[in-house]
């Protein structure tokens, strides 16, 4: 059965909404520090935009904000629910951040098929749009 015939462009997969948590936000610091240390305990990131207030505020910011990484898999959490090892082995994503998220920010990821086209192996790929939306209406 054709991808067309199941997913019609307008299609809206189930949304996701959560509140960006200090923890959360601690959470991916922490462990891309750990990741470039190469390290095999957690090894807590250095003061930076994403960790401490009085740096982000520094450089422009009302107060740390959550790293881009967050929200990204935020997204691929929906497509893998919805779309399994098809999106973990075959799918990809392109993700620009608008807005920054900062602490107690509430995200609702929307995930709309626009389409589809035909791939060299005779399958088809689906195109969607995908955003964060803050609880005020705007794109993260």
């Amino acid at each position: 059965m054709s991808v067309c015939a199941v997913w019609t462009p307008g299609t809206e997969l189930p949304r996701l909404v959560r509140t960006m948590t200090a923890e959360r936000m601690r959470w991916y610091a922490d462990a891309l520090a750990t990741v470039q240390q190469g390290a095999t305990e957690p090894v807590a990131a250095p003061p930076n935009i994403h960790t401490d207030d009085a740096i982000a505020r520094a450089n422009g910011l009302n107060g740390r904000i959550a790293d881009g990484m967050v929200s990204t898999n935020w997204i691929s959490s929906v497509l893998t629910d919805v779309f399994g090892t098809q999106y973990l082995e075959g799918g990809s994503l392109r993700t620009r951040y608008v807005r920054p998220i900062f602490e107690d920010d509430r995200i609702e990821v929307v995930v709309r098929i626009t389409g589809a086209e035909p791939t060299p192996d005779g399958t088809e790929r689906l195109r969607a749009d995908v955003s964060c939306v803050k609880c005020d209406g705007q794109i993260a």
